[in-house]
């Protein structure tokens, strides 16, 4: 294989280079950059893109992406990984969700304006590498006392992917191997997602999925780090770029039936289900959580689960502080979802 250039970084065959993409110059004088890294294998083959951290708080993703760029074998791999370990730098010095310059959320920018905002701007860095690559992987995940694991398959809605792309985005959900995967509807208006990075690559007629993967939780950590590194390892191995066969579980289920449940009110949380609970079910009615009053110390709201056969894939996992409306779970009905049974 030969050199690659992707957006102006070139690497040669059997390279791992670095690059420095350049933003703009921060109001203390200092260079915002954000880091490219390209692994270019021996022999041709596609290009795969793994993205992180446009959310300050979901760190998960970089580690993931760290330990796939230290366990791959150059010499092994066919074709040429694209990987942006950290998107928003000034949102992760912060530990902050959105961008604290601007309270921008970055996964609502893409593609960005080079001219705009400061997360615009870091957007519009970003976005371009999009035309060099086949398939994109993009990390998603919980902060502190948080934990979240399966894969996001389409955010916004269908318009954008005609049915040949949709069975190549669900083919590749599935190949990434986690239990649970969602295609349907975004909790809100469709307006309220747009801008995406994963949008962005099936807008070009790309697949692209979102490893909602992440955790706050030490018990969790080394866990949800090891399923997302076999994730890319078996998109590649099913892409051709890695020689082995894909390690999937023996069951999954494409969950149909999504709720987004949050508080209603302010206070503080107390969890009555355990991380061990991280894509497990309960029954409908089981009491999955309690809000006290901060000053009166009393139970001001309890919250149950919403399903016959409910299975958490996001909950909030430790007693800590929320605001009215902050995420505590995302759950599904197991009931209704479609089962895959693999040979």
């Amino acid at each position: 294989m030969g050199d690659v250039v992707i957006n102006g970084y070139a690497a040669k065959a059997g390279e791992h280079a670095f690059y420095r993409m350049p933003v703009s110059k921060l109001a203390s004088g200092l260079e915002l950059e954000l880091p490219l890294h390209i692994i270019n294998g021996s022999e041709e083959g596609p290009t795969l893109m793994l993205s992180a951290l446009s959310h300050g708080d979901a760190t998960t993703g970089f580690e993931a992406i760290r330990q796939v760029i230290e366990q791959v074998d150059i010499k092994k791999l066919k074709g040429t990984i694209i990987a942006v370990p950290m998107q928003n730098p000034l949102a992760f010095e912060w530990d902050w969700r959105n961008t604290p310059q601007d309270c921008y959320n970055m996964n609502r920018t893409y593609p960005g304006n080079s001219r705009g905002w400061v997360t615009e701007q870091m957007a519009s860095v970003v976005s371009p590498l999009c035309d060099y690559a086949d398939v994109l992987i993009d990390w998603h995940g919980g902060g502190y006392g948080d934990a979240i694991h399966y894969v996001l398959s389409k955010l916004g809605s269908s318009e954008d992917a005609d049915d040949e792309l949709l069975s190549r985005i669900n083919h590749m959900a599935k190949t990434f191997g986690l239990v649970h995967m969602y295609g349907g509807k975004p909790a809100g208006p469709d307006a309220a997602y747009a801008g995406t990075l994963s949008d962005y690559m099936i807008i070009k007629g790309k697949p692209s999925i979102v490893a909602e993967i992440g955790t706050g939780v030490a018990s969790l950590h080394d866990k949800f780090i090891e399923s997302s590194v076999r994730g890319v390892f078996n998109v590649m191995k099913d892409m051709g770029m890695y020689p082995g066969e894909p390690v999937i579980p023996e069951t999954q289920w494409i969950v149909k039936t999504r709720s987004v449940t949050r508080p209603k009110n302010g206070g503080m949380f107390y969890p009555m289900v355990g991380p061990e609970y991280v894509n497990k079910t309960v029954p409908k009615g089981t009491l999955i959580a309690v809000i006290r009053d901060p000053l009166t110390m009393e139970v001001i709201e309890e919250m149950h689960a919403p399903f016959e056969e409910t299975v958490f894939l996001d909950m909030r996992v430790m007693m800590t502080k929320v605001h009215p409306g902050d995420y505590a779970y995302i759950m599904a009905d197991i009931s209704d979802a479609q089962r895959i049974d693999n040979k």
